[in-house]
């Protein structure tokens, strides 16, 4: 019994030696994804005339004889910024865009005839799956750090879940970053 109880002190020493770097990974995301949501917020954001140089269509489906479904169209302008629509079709070349002031991201699309805002689903807007990638992997982050920050202890399943978890979601919210 005292063998098994030495094996499980010097697992508990290495994950109280790592304790410290997990703690402050999760704090550089933490500041990572709230500046973001500040810059998309809270930060006044910048105007600018732009043209929609070319657009890529994306679909959902299409297997077993089905129709593919549109999901989205992506669109790029001559300035270089790119942003999403959930199933609109923006019909002018010209647009005006409002993004944010540090990642540059479009938070506002209108045209001579319509508004898109409200349909944008790039980055962190309200529409797009990445805003809900990010708000879970916070509250995943808050409950980790409250567990990795108690007196009560954890184990070392709990430890390693906490890693894992929340690696995957950070690596899910690198990869929506990528695509939109």
């Amino acid at each position: 019994m005292s063998n098994n109880s030495r094996k499980h002190s010097s697992v508990n020493e290495s994950i109280t030696k790592d304790r410290p770097v997990i703690i402050y990974l999760l704090l550089v995301v933490t500041f990572i994804i709230s500046l973001a949501f500040f810059d998309t917020y809270v930060l006044p954001s910048s105007k600018t005339t732009d043209i929609i140089t070319s657009y890529s269509v994306r679909t959902s489906g299409g297997k077993n004889g089905t129709k593919p479904q549109t999901v989205s169209y992506h669109y790029f302008t001559q300035k270089g910024f790119a942003f999403s629509t959930v199933k609109n079709y923006i019909e002018e070349n010209d647009i005006e865009l409002e993004y944010s002031l540090l990642f540059k991201s479009v938070t506002k699309v209108k045209s001579k005839s319509n508004d898109y805002t409200n349909r944008l689903s790039n980055g962190l807007n309200i529409n797009g799956i990445q805003f809900y990638f990010c708000l879970v992997l916070l509250l995943s982050i808050a409950i980790s750090l409250r567990i990795l920050l108690s007196k009560k202890g954890y184990t070392e399943n709990a430890y390693y879940n906490i890693i894992c978890f929340n690696g995957f979601m950070v690596a899910v919210c690198i990869y929506m970053t990528y695509l939109f």
